[in-house]
């Protein structure tokens, strides 16, 4: 072995050289050399130099980042020095924005690009939960665990008390959400966030935009067959520690004496353990891509299936997913793109884990006899999921363009798409005769069935011209599109059917319920027609230079003539600091680029007869001698004919920065959202005599600011390369005004019976609202000292005087808490080391509160949290935990019931091997992967509840009411192409 070491090492050369750009003679540092086929390698020094031993019939490999691979063959030379040639297409890298793209060096707006390898971090029927933590900017809250429910999604906080969902465009189709997508389908998705990027999607793009762009054959791609499995299990992450029966007999003996005496002949029940259980969650694709000559084509079909950790709970989907590309002429291009996704779903009682939550732990579920017991107050959750969660869903929904493009002349493009999306969705609700206790039962059977339809046409037509003249880069679009959007919903319900099979289930005349009967509208917000006019061009100067400009012009049938249209202009410039010749830039920093973008898109998100009076038909009233029945009519509601587009106006600055050679890139940026004449329901005064009925107006003002930080580095380290991501992103929400109406200062939102949030001037969307608690009251000499609301004993809460007037009452309630974090951020990691593969995705926020709502319902003895079980006995006991009650004052809205909503979550974690090829090619396999995989492993919080995250509506986010809780999943998987 001496000798044989000896021998190799006299084989070795010596090789030095400097490598340099091929046109600017520049030197080239950190680039890689590397021995092929070994782990030997060096890099070069800040001259561009190497040295380096290796064996003198050696080929070595020069590698840098924007520039051409290069090889050498050693040859016993001593000396080899290599000028390296831009990569002109990694230069030209196309991102992908509305009706076209520009290369990422022009692109002035804030953009951010995930590819489809991140997007496999998840298992979710809904893909884009995969983007959570990923991502600068968005925020993603998955406020329920039932199978195939989605998530929250907003970009760059909610500036509005309406609906702040994105918008979404799938293949070119212009949709609400994107949970029919299949996740193994997608090439990349864009998120676009600021003013210049959105401009050109008018109103549809006032929340942000979300692009998917999904797989294709590629030229000269050979047909490729692809096949993905995973199959796990689900895990309820946590319990929520409730009273067990000793602690609950002493809490409710406290209430009402005498109670339970004989403590240990009863039950101890835990309900939790009862009601969730391990679940399965599966999902395979298959699919074969290629191209010939004049045609590129993808053809998959997916399945993903789900059963809930509650049970009585399913999801189940098949997608169809077609795309086709087709050149019969070289300037001639014709296009399909096609998902057709039938779903099944079983809906569990949504309320299951709040019963599960308030149930008594002294009652066993089931008597000697196996029959079911009663559950004061809450109902036997367990008869419940026998009973009443005959409760099945299932449709199809299908979404596709058909499109049409031309080139002509020298770099004008024209094409014309033709979109689609179709939804047809069945829901059937049967109950049966049962009885578990007087206000458990039901006496007839009830057979509901429910058929909704939503159908979506959108025509566009653009003209797009690239063109190049020396220094200068052009590159623009001009269109228009019309869009319309309709939906319907039929329901029926039938009692007391003559058979109750499933078989048997129909609806007659002779079992119909008259009062059941209803056709219309269901969601009025989607019920509309637009029509729009579109422009953007980008220019670019010397590669220095960057400039867009964006217009566009919005029709929409929610308002009224005079305030139809709405004209959306954007800006935004750029300026390539790295190219500029006439500043010195440390040779460390590969990229410098300086951009800001100024505009204002609008908002039409409001129920289709806002703008109209209505009437209320099919009024009976009885008139006359004989009390003859009368059909009549009356007012259902104001409109107001005022109405006019809800505004948003954006800016943003925004710097990147590459350094050693791309390994460390950094995007920082600075926005500012101003959204005004906010579209809002405001309540009018009495007195007018609209009843409860709101009246929408432009009434509201709200901003939006904060700093989005990305960070990533790569690099090797032998055999090992690896990644680090840091992002994040704070956030600064403020109304600035409400107003519109007399009165109308302020918006409350409601949960549970009670006022639980208020919006108004230099507070944020949907703050908390109660009283502040400052300890527990001692003694009557105390509760007579201090103001306190009527029939306050010793051992209840002190609520702060807040406007101190010596009285306490409803204007003593304020601010007392925010649901909006002050940071969202993500933490990615990645390792590769000779086919092994380790990746790691934490997520987390940090400042924003939950309200524990679940706490605050007390009409009779549910059970409660561990910590009432410290309550107040007399004074001195305790000054945080009052005494036990079902009722009162204690249980007012108030900081009692709120709790810090910061939470760090291992979101997923997964280890991958990739075969080797030497076993590949005897298997005929061309690639070949296993892995396992684990999402929402642990989470760090303080809360109490099941998760942390809980979404809501913009007036109630964050309000835990007992959701559906998250689950953690582990799944094993494998890769194949062939």
């Amino acid at each position: 072995m001496l000798f044989t070491g000896l021998s190799l090492m006299a084989q070795q050369v010596k090789v030095n050289g400097t490598l340099t750009d091929a046109e600017t003679k520049e030197p080239l540092i950190g680039a890689t050399i590397r021995e092929t086929g070994t782990n030997n390698g060096t890099v070069t020094d800040l001259d561009g130099n190497y040295n380096l031993d290796v064996s003198p019939d050696a080929e070595l490999t020069f590698s840098y980042v924007g520039y051409k691979e290069a090889v050498q063959s050693v040859n016993n030379r001593s000396v080899i020095n290599v000028a390296m040639a831009l990569d002109i297409e990694a230069l030209a890298e196309v991102v992908v924005l509305g009706y076209g793209g520009v290369r990422k060096s022009d692109l002035t707006g804030s953009v951010a690009t995930v590819d489809s390898k991140k997007l496999k971090a998840m298992v979710a029927s809904n893909p884009i939960d995969a983007l959570q933590g990923q991502v600068p900017g968005l925020q993603i809250t998955n406020n329920s665990g039932a199978p195939g429910a989605s998530p929250t999604v907003s970009i760059r906080g909610v500036g509005t008390p309406g609906n702040p969902s994105p918008l979404y465009v799938v293949d070119g189709v212009l949709l609400n959400d994107m949970s029919f997508v299949n996740g193994a389908d997608i090439a990349s998705i864009t998120v676009l966030k600021d003013a210049s990027a959105l401009a050109i999607y008018g109103n549809r793009g006032a929340n942000g935009v979300i692009i998917v762009k999904t797989k294709q054959g590629t030229m000269g791609q050979e047909p490729r067959i692809s096949i993905s499995s995973s199959y796990g299990v689900q895990v309820q992450q946590n319990r929520i520690d409730l009273l067990d029966k000793r602690d609950y007999a002493n809490v409710i003996n406290a209430i009402t004496p005498g109670t339970y005496n004989n403590i240990d002949a009863l039950p101890n029940t835990d309900w939790q353990e009862l009601i969730f259980e391990t679940a399965p969650i599966q999902t395979h694709t298959a699919s074969i891509s290629g191209a010939s000559k004049n045609n590129q084509y993808y053809f998959s079909v997916g399945y993903f299936g789900q059963d809930g950790t509650i049970p009585e709970s399913s999801y189940e989907r098949l997608t169809v997913k077609i795309n086709e590309l087709y050149k019969p002429k070289e300037f001639l291009s014709l296009g399909a793109n096609v998902t057709i996704a039938p779903f099944w779903q079983d809906n569990t009682r949504g309320d299951a884990p709040f019963n599960v939550y308030r149930a008594s732990p002294m009652i066993a579920p089931r008597d000697a006899n196996g029959n079911f017991n009663e559950v004061p107050g809450v109902g036997n959750i367990l008869a419940d999921l026998e009973y009443t969660t005959n409760n099945k869903t299932s449709g199809v929904r299908t979404v596709g363009q058909l499109f049409l493009e031309a080139t002509f002349l020298k770099g004008f493009t024209a094409k014309t798409n033709l979109g689609i999306e179709a939804l047809t969705e069945n829901n059937e609700v049967f109950t049966p005769v049962f009885f578990v206790s007087p206000t458990q039962q039901n006496e007839e059977t009830r057979y509901g069935k429910n058929r909704f339809s939503r159908t979506s046409l959108l025509w566009e037509n653009t003209l797009n011209w690239d063109k190049e003249i020396e220094r200068h880069r052009i590159n623009a679009v001009a269109g228009f599109t019309v869009q319309e959007t309709t939906n319907e919903q039929l329901n029926l319900v039938g009692r007391n059917l003559f058979r109750d099979q499933e078989e048997f289930r129909y609806i007659d005349p002779s079992n119909i319920d008259p009062t059941g009967v209803s056709n219309g509208v269901r969601d009025a917000g989607d019920f509309y027609i637009q029509l729009s006019y579109l422009t953007r061009v980008n220019y670019s100067f010397d590669n220095r230079y960057l400039a867009t400009f964006t217009f566009r012009r919005d029709g929409s049938s929610k308002f009224l003539e005079d305030n139809k249209y709405g004209n959306f202009p954007a800006v935004a410039l750029g300026w390539n600091i790295f190219n500029e010749k006439f500043i010195t830039i440390p040779q460390v920093i590969t990229n410098l680029k300086l951009r800001g973008s100024w505009g204002i898109v609008g908002n039409d998100k409001i129920n289709y007869l806002s703008a109209y009076s209505t009437v209320d038909n099919n009024i009976n009233g009885v008139f006359g001698s004989n009390e003859q029945q009368y059909f009549g009519q009356t007012d259902g509601g104001l409109g107001n004919p005022d109405l006019q587009w809800e505004e948003i106006e954006q800016f943003n600055i925004g710097l990147e920065l590459g350094v050693y050679q791309q390994k460390l890139t950094a995007e920082l940026d600075y926005y500012q959202r101003t959204t005004t004449g906010t579209l809002i329901g405001l309540q009018l005064p009495d007195y007018i005599g609209n009843g409860t009925n709101l009246v929408t107006f432009n009434a509201g003002s709200f901003l939006n600011r904060g700093l989005e930080v990305n960070l990533n580095w790569e690099d090797e380290i032998g055999d090992v390369f690896y990644t680090i991501g840091v992002q994040g992103t704070t956030i600064h929400n403020e109304t600035l005004q409400v107003s519109g109406v007399e009165s109308a200062e302020e918006i409350f939102g409601n949960a549970q019976g009670s006022i639980v949030s208020r919006t108004a001037k230099g507070l944020p969307i949907g703050a908390y609202y109660g009283y502040i608690v400052d300890g527990v009251f001692q003694t009557e000499e105390e509760v007579d000292a201090k103001p306190s609301l009527s029939g306050t004993e010793p051992g209840d809460l002190i609520f702060r005087d807040v406007n101190e007037d010596g009285v306490l009452n409803g204007d003593d309630r304020t601010f007392i808490g925010s649901p909006i974090p002050d940071l969202n951020y993500g933490i990615n990691l990645s390792a590769t080391y000779k086919g092994v593969s380790l990746t790691m995705l934490f997520q987390g926020q940090y400042g924003n509160e939950l309200y524990n709502i679940k706490e605050t319902v007390r009409p009779a003895q549910y059970n409660y949290e561990q910590h009432v079980a410290d309550f107040w006995r007399g004074s001195g006991t305790s000054n945080s935990e009052p005494r036990p009650t079902t009722g009162g004052n204690n249980y007012e809205p108030s900081t009692r019931f709120i709790q810090d909503g910061s939470f760090f979550r291992l979101r997923s974690l997964t280890i991958s091997y990739a075969l080797p090829k030497t076993l590949l090619e005897s298997l005929k396999v061309n690639q070949a992967s296993i892995y396992a995989r684990g999402n929402n492993i642990f989470t760090l919080t303080e809360y109490t509840g099941y998760s942390p995250e809980i979404g809501g509506g913009p007036l109630t986010t964050g309000i835990d009411q007992g959701t559906y809780p998250v689950a953690s999943i582990y799944t094993f998987g494998i890769d194949l192409t062939f």
